[in-house]
């Protein structure tokens, strides 16, 4: 609330109590969405049950949106099956999207499954700030993406796959290798760049076999090299060697793989025989 003093606005902070009354009976939507988004700035969990009433009843989405958001800022594991609910069933997309990042936040197992299902949503914000989620969830969701791999829809492999990567749980790597034979160049471009995230030597075969095809996009052969070079992998020299010697001029490819051969060498010229003669000869071939 705001009231004039010698003709500039004051801000009036308002009780727990006149937000509720605001929040269950003011006619005026713009009222009602600011009470529920003070009441996540307040953080007294005593809004929770008012905020999952307004969530399932109030006809205004950008009530209901306010109210997600605030729910989410609140944390408390009361609201999660009804931002459950309205991530599965809200026909507004924008509450879908905030039930989707209030449940990152909430976090635990029951969250993960009803996410993974967003993945493919109608709308692309939905899927993408889901994805999002399941990344800020960690660990516990490794399964159920690992298994959204094989999902028929393209966009859903490739959030799937950007997931895995960021959330670091090796046991995906043998899941993201297949991931570099899908037949849609994203899914590709995705497999190549989690590979690097994932941090195993495992993925290295895979990855040199997919830089050297020269029929292989060329956005996903300098992904694999880009992740050749993070892996730090001796056995990616040769390879990554022949492939900037055989090009007529450096273009993006050979660029990150003199990249990635510099910094393998870097890590690892104490055990190369004749690597100090070779750091030498390399910046010649930029």
């Amino acid at each position: 609330m705001a009231i004039s003093v010698n003709g500039k606005k004051k801000q009036v902070k308002k009780t727990f109590e006149e937000l509720l009354q605001d929040l269950k009976t003011n006619n005026s939507e713009k009222v009602r969405y600011n009470a529920a988004r003070m009441f996540g700035e307040m953080g007294d969990r005593n809004a929770v049950e008012p905020l999952i009433d307004v969530l399932k009843n109030d006809k205004n989405g950008s009530v209901r949106l306010y109210a997600a958001r605030a729910l989410g800022e609140l944390g408390d594991s009361r609201a999660t099956i009804h931002l459950i609910d309205s991530l599965r069933n809200d026909r507004n997309v924008d509450v879908r999207v905030r039930a989707a990042r209030a449940l990152g936040k909430l976090g635990g197992e029951i969250v993960v499954e009803p996410l993974v299902e967003a993945l493919n949503d109608e709308n692309p914000q939905v899927c993408i700030t889901s994805t999002d989620a399941l990344i800020e969830i960690g660990d516990v969701a490794t399964d159920a993406l690992m298994e959204s791999l094989d999902h028929e829809k393209v966009n859903v492999r490739c959030d799937a796959t950007r997931a895995l990567g960021e959330i670091g749980n090796k046991k995906a790597v043998d899941k993201i290798i297949n991931m570099l034979y899908d037949e849609w160049v994203n899914v590709r471009i995705y497999a190549v760049t989690s590979l690097g995230k994932l941090n195993d030597i495992k993925a290295v075969p895979a990855l040199i076999e997919v830089m050297k095809n020269a029929d292989e996009n060329e956005l996903v052969r300098a992904g694999a090299a880009a992740a050749l070079g993070v892996l730090r992998d001796t056995r990616a020299l040769l390879p990554l060697r022949e492939l900037i010697m055989e090009a007529e001029e450096l273009g993006e490819l050979e660029d990150t793989a003199l990249k990635s051969f510099k910094k393998i060498m870097a890590a690892n010229w104490q055990s190369i025989p004749g690597a100090t003669l070779q750091q030498k000869k390399t910046p010649a071939m930029a």
